[in-house]
């Protein structure tokens, strides 16, 4: 489909922060995953990535789990203690 990426990444419980990439790569790869299920019959699953009240929901919902992780990034390290971190928060 000549998109950007190859392939939809799939959300596993061992790493949460996977949560925000997936939704971010969904967002990103709307069309394409709607083309794919409409091929497939899956019509009350592709319903929702033609809801122009749902699309900015889920844009919304990647943005904030990016940020989340970003955030999350940041208060780990070797050098991090409750007072770095208290003053990152």
């Amino acid at each position: 489909m000549e998109a950007e990426y190859e392939s939809l990444l799939f959300y596993t419980k061992i790493r949460w922060l996977s949560r925000g990439k997936v939704l971010a790569r969904l967002f990103e790869l709307r069309h394409e995953a709607r083309e794919f299920l409409l091929t497939q019959n899956m019509l009350e699953i592709c319903h929702h990535l033609y809801d122009d009240y749902w699309i900015p929901k889920l844009a919304y919902m990647a943005d904030i789990l990016k940020r989340l992780n970003e955030f999350n990034k940041k208060m780990q390290g070797r050098n991090e203690n409750i007072l770095t971190c208290s003053d990152k928060l």
